[in-house]
């Protein structure tokens, strides 16, 4: 698990030279392995940032001067490198997970049902006029997941370190969205208020199902 240098200056409100400066002159940060440069874009400026490990980055901050802003981040990144490791953990244990693999394998069909009709979608809201369609992919999986789920954080890819229950609803969900996203453009109805209707069918599941959080307790994953 890694973070990098702008991140932290970022969340110590200092500058990003101040913070390299303080890593290039405390050399036993590199004793936990080696500190990889990569590039980066910055406020429209591409920079050289340095990634650093759990180790590197908390030996960083704990050379730093305990001020009211590093003691608030220290604990705001130890949570942050917590819920990596239950993402990771999670992730793991589903992948070993036979039954968990085959309910993944089984709502990715239906995922990819939906994807085609949302694809079906675009080019509908496009001619409808609409100059920002190819956002729809990412304004229907973003609806569905903050509708049925309470997010504590980005995640690369939320269904895989979602429960067998969750994906289960996901996959309810991917199939009410194309349903009615289908009826909708068979009656010709806007495509903003396709949208809408097809956002009440998953409000309506959230009804039926609370959200839950993810990741979720592994012992929750049955």
């Amino acid at each position: 698990m890694f973070t990098d240098s702008a991140s932290l200056a970022a969340g110590l409100n200092m500058e990003h030279r101040s913070l390299v400066s303080l890593l290039k002159t405390h050399s036993e940060i590199k004793s936990f392995s080696d500190i990889k440069k990569i590039k980066r874009r910055v406020w429209k400026k591409e920079i050289d940032v340095y990634l650093l490990s759990e180790l590197q980055a908390s030996l960083l901050i704990a050379l730093m001067n305990n001020s009211p802003e590093v003691i608030n981040f220290k604990i705001k990144l130890v949570e942050e490198f917590y819920r990596m490791r239950q993402i990771i953990s999670t992730k793991a244990s589903n992948e070993k997970n036979l039954e968990w693999l085959s309910i993944r394998t089984e709502t990715k069909t239906m995922r990819r049902e939906c994807t085609d009709i949302i694809q079906r979608f675009i080019s509908y809201a496009k001619d409808q006029g609409s100059k920002s369609a190819e956002k729809y992919y990412m304004n229907f999986s973003r609806m569905e997941l903050t509708g049925l789920f309470i997010l504590e954080q980005k995640y690369p890819n939320a269904r895989d370190v979602m429960s067998i229950r969750q994906l289960r609803l996901t996959e309810m969900a991917d199939e009410a969205i194309a349903i009615s996203i289908q009826d909708s453009m068979s009656k010709n109805i806007p495509y903003k208020e396709c949208f809408q209707i097809a956002k009440e069918k998953v409000c309506a599941l959230a009804k039926i199902f609370p959200r839950s959080p993810l990741p979720i307790a592994l012992e929750n994953n049955a």
